[in-house]
């Protein structure tokens, strides 16, 4: 027997952007109820449906989500919030410090606050490095060689660390 799937209402950071806007589109089709959280400084407005919960905040504000994890009646996060570009990322390290090692620290406390305890985080590849195999395996050893991967490799290590002290369960892509 098939069992029914449990509909959830789902805040998306980085719900405006590429990635982002692309999950809130599969959400709704598989009859979820995702909330977008983006601050638009890659997203587009245009990119989430009009008649879509929209919340236009910084993911570096924990009393703002907070009251939004808690108004919305959040069952889980889908992080997608984050600063991408590995060029960039060389030249001005504390911004991405700063928005994604950051920015996560924030959501993470504004969810023990609220009591949501799931979330998917969106990694990337660049925590391995430089590949010695293809394709590349979880069981990689990690080493980023630039202030993105890294940044996000942090985080992967504070998604554990909030794991095993606090009960998160979370998923890495």
């Amino acid at each position: 027997m098939i069992e029914k799937q449990k509909k959830m209402k789902v805040l998306v950071t980085g719900g405006a952007g590429y990635i982002g806007s692309h999950v809130v589109r599969a959400l709704l089709q598989a009859g979820h109820t995702p909330v977008v959280y983006d601050n638009l400084s890659t997203g587009h407005r245009q990119a989430v449906a009009a008649d879509m919960l929209f919340y236009e905040e910084d993911i570096r504000s924990t009393e703002r989500l907070t009251e939004i994890l808690l108004e919305e009646r959040i069952e889980a996060v889908l992080h997608f919030a984050a600063s991408s570009l590995v060029g960039e990322s060389m030249k001005e390290p504390q911004k991405y410090y700063d928005n994604n090692v950051g920015g996560t620290l924030s959501l993470l406390t504004a969810m023990r606050q609220a009591h949501v305890d799931n979330l998917v985080f969106s990694s990337t590849a660049a925590v391995y490095g430089e590949p010695k195999e293809w394709p590349i395996l979880e069981t990689a050893t990690t080493c980023p060689t630039n202030v993105y991967g890294r940044t996000k490799l942090v985080i992967e290590g504070m998604l554990a660390d909030f794991a095993a002290a606090y009960g998160v369960r979370y998923v890495s892509l």
